[in-house]
């Protein structure tokens, strides 16, 4: 098959390292080493093709449609007619708009078998009428608004959430590896969404532990990684951090990860976590996004992996950590609990919980070499059932059933 994949984050660029980026960079390259042609298209500030990794990357610039929006209104005195919600609506329509665009100029030269989308921002909402479109749900736009978001105002979000629904309405066919999502949106768009787990695929680099040898080599810590904001859980790692550091005088809690725009009591939520930390703050260890390479050793040596999101998909990290033989601490409802078995594989608390949070650490802290190896092997077999021959296959047959079905 021939196959557009349009997304608004790839790893091609530094600013992007998030599930989204990884896995449209895994899917391509899956494809690509399974006979399949692929050719992303991906959102930027500028025209221009490359070739990343053996993959076609088509970087579409999109244009800031909302200050034309807005100077014309200003110019003709006309603020009071200008609409808030059409200025915020603008900057997602636009994102669809131009970026199939592209894909129709393209299809012109390489004819496209499918489109694959990702939910976010509604890049499907102008899918070409003449191709069939595939959207992939990966989380709930309005659950994480409402769980500490990610520093946008509520009505831009809402209207983010408006034509990512209207999007998914319009497209052949939807799916997500999240079993709690799709039961929230399948009512929303009034469609079946199919479930088809997120595949885990190693990465070809090897290791480099330069990182973890430097600052953490004789360091006994716990580690958090991933975005750090409140949608995460990490307001709820700062109410027991304190008390952490005061039962364990020898541990460190290590964080890796860019820092969210959020705040408490309208303080960043960074110094908050260091202000909860009191005297013993400096025993808190911070790391911006890092590779693979350089992660994977500081995931593998950590005494277990905290990860309480308020509200999550399919978590990449968890599927890293416990891909990593690591103990991973999750909430229940969150997809979490789609991967992990409480006390057999990982351990599930409540959502923003930091007492149960607390007794869960205290929990792993005190298991025996012999129980943490267990929990640890069962850990990884979990992942093994990811395994990309087996779901990214399960996702072949999907485009393969949307082609035919678009065709009838």
């Amino acid at each position: 098959m021939n196959i557009a994949i349009a997304t608004t984050e790839f790893v091609s660029e530094t600013a992007f390292d998030g599930g989204l980026a990884n896995y449209t960079y895994k899917l391509a390259k899956w494809l690509i080493n399974n006979d399949h042609k692929v050719t992303v298209f991906l959102t930027a500030q500028k025209n221009e093709k490359i070739n990343f990794d053996g993959i076609d990357v088509i970087k579409v610039a999109i244009p800031d449609l909302r200050w034309q929006y807005k100077y014309k209104f200003q110019r003709f005195k006309l603020g009071f007619l200008m609409s808030k919600k059409k200025y915020h609506k603008l900057e997602f329509e636009a994102n669809a708009k131009f970026i199939n665009k592209a894909i129709e100029e393209e299809n012109k030269k390489q004819k496209f078998d499918i489109v694959h989308y990702p939910h976010i921002s509604g890049l499907a909402l102008y899918c070409p009428a003449d191709l069939p479109g595939i959207v992939r749900l990966s989380s709930s736009t309005k659950l994480c608004q409402q769980f500490g978001g990610y520093g946008y105002s509520d009505l831009a979000i809402q209207m983010q959430e408006e034509i990512e629904t209207e999007a998914m309405k319009k497209t052949n066919v939807v799916f997500g590896p999240s079993k709690m999502i799709t039961s929230l949106t399948e009512p929303i768009i009034n469609k079946k969404i199919e479930v088809i787990e997120t595949p885990y695929i190693k990465p070809a680099v090897g290791f480099d532990d330069s990182l973890y040898s430097q600052q953490l080599g004789n360091k006994k810590y716990i580690l958090f990684f991933g975005s750090i904001g409140l949608v995460k859980g990490v307001g709820t790692i700062a109410e027991m951090i304190f008390d952490l550091f005061e039962q364990h005088n020898d541990l460190y809690f290590v964080f890796v990860g860019k820092k969210v725009n959020n705040q408490i009591n309208n303080l960043p939520l960074w110094d908050h976590l260091i202000e909860k930390a009191g005297k013993h703050k400096s025993k808190i260890i911070h790391f911006d996004a890092v590779k693979h390479d350089k992660l994977f050793p500081i995931i593998q040596n950590s005494q277990c992996v905290v990860l309480p999101s308020l509200i999550d998909n399919f978590p990449n990290t968890c599927i890293e950590a416990m891909a990593n033989s690591k103990i991973v601490i999750g909430t229940v409802g969150n997809g979490f609990d789609q991967l992990i078995e409480n006390g057999k594989n990982g351990f599930l608390i409540n959502t923003d919980d930091h007492k149960a949070l607390l007794k869960k650490i205290n929990k792993v802290l005190s298991l025996t070499a012999i129980e943490k190896e267990k929990i640890e092997l069962a850990a990884k077999k979990r992942i093994d059932k990811l395994d990309p021959d087996i779901v990214l296959k399960q996702l072949v047959e999907l485009y393969k059933e949307t082609i035919k079905n678009f065709k009838n």
